[in-house]
């Protein structure tokens, strides 16, 4: 059985695009110092080297924050299949989902969705996912379920798996706190 388009967190998709628009920055400021390189006059050296140095630096600067915003992605991920197999698994009794203003890309809202299990203790328990990207068109927070996957030693470490409830379950969020 095929599972249902699954959404994403927002911190594999920019960490990816800041990536590649580092690697644009530094290649086109080397075909930059190159072209000016070409011309033998101290001007031309002095501005080639400055461009360099520019452009060479915000694509540095811009691949390494690329770099680690994927970097914690990855590690979202591994995070949550360590609890998967080491865990102790919940299912969510409610879930709400809160919207974020801080990140919108194509009219779709970055939202975090709060939980509420019951531990095996019988406490109830509120934890909170990461960010992911919610698509407002043709679905409802209804058709939502969520799984809390909790570390036996350290209930503070937890992962918070959002799948749509009719398919096959398909991954929406990754957490780790």
């Amino acid at each position: 059985m095929q599972s249902l388009p699954t959404f994403r967190s927002p911190l594999r998709f920019l960490g990816i695009i800041f990536i590649c628009i580092g690697l644009f920055i530094a290649f086109v400021g080397v075909a930059i110092f190159l072209g000016i390189r070409t011309i033998d006059t101290p001007e031309a050296r002095l501005g080639s080297i400055i461009t360099l140095a520019v452009t060479g630096g915000m694509g540095v600067i811009f691949f390494i924050v690329g770099f680690v915003i994927h970097s914690i992605h990855r590690r979202a991920e591994k995070k949550l299949l360590e609890l998967k197999d080491y865990g102790d698994r919940y299912d969510a009794e409610e879930i709400t989902l809160v919207s974020s203003n801080s990140v919108v890309i194509n009219n779709n809202p970055a939202v975090f969705a709060e939980c509420i299990y019951t531990n095996s203790s019988g406490q109830r328990c509120r934890v909170k996912s990461r960010l992911f990207m919610w698509n407002r068109w043709g679905r409802e927070h209804d058709d939502l379920g969520a799984i809390i996957y909790v570390d036996r030693q350290d209930p503070s470490h937890y992962a918070v798996e959002i799948f749509i409830r009719e398919g096959a379950g398909g991954q929406v969020d990754l957490d780790f706190t």
